[in-house]
């Protein structure tokens, strides 16, 4: 308030909702102590982003690498949705739900056609009828052929289409890792 004096009196604390005061903007500076410590730090802190900065421009091919991959191989994956139906226990009734998950379509090398690369447990206790693949356009077609190994949790479905774009399959034996 204007009709009182200065005091030494601590600065006043104005209280932020979390049971500890916060000192006004306006009521107290850094000694010069403290800013020289501000100073360091802040120095500190913009030494580290500008070898953060240098650092991610070394990343930029591993970035733009990321991004041809996905540009390449989007066209080709696809969402997968099973129609499952449960086991009845005695005394319970069928009961009918949908598994879903992604795919990729592939082509091979040996044998014609296309075929759907997915998780076994997507498509598990369905039948080629009741498993729909949406390709990108929001289409769905149907597989005619499964194949699957539960322990690898891998799937494999057969399309009876073959203008569909398709990604390309490295050799892992000739990765490095």
């Amino acid at each position: 308030r204007a009709d009182r004096a200065p005091t030494d009196d601590p600065p006043p604390s104005v209280p932020d909702g979390q049971g500890q005061g916060r000192i006004d903007a306006g009521a107290a500076a850094a000694s010069p102590a403290q800013a020289k410590a501000m100073s360091r730090q802040k120095q500190a802190d913009d030494a580290i982003y500008d070898a953060l900065a240098r650092q991610y421009e070394q990343f930029q091919q591993v970035n733009r690498t990321f991004e041809l991959v996905a540009k390449a191989v989007s066209p080709a994956v696809v969402h997968i949705v099973a129609l499952k139906v449960t086991r009845p226990e005695e005394g319970r009734r069928v009961r009918q739900y949908e598994e879903t998950g992604s795919g990729v379509i592939i082509r091979s090398d040996r044998v014609p056609g296309l075929y759907v690369l997915t998780n076994h447990h997507v498509v598990d206790g369905s039948k080629p009828a009741k498993i729909r693949v949406f390709l990108r356009d929001g289409h769905a077609i149907l597989p005619v052929k499964v194949w699957n190994d539960a322990k690898a949790d891998i799937a494999v479905l057969q399309l009876d289409r073959d203008d569909l774009p398709a990604a390309r399959l490295g050799n892992s034996d000739l990765a490095p890792v």
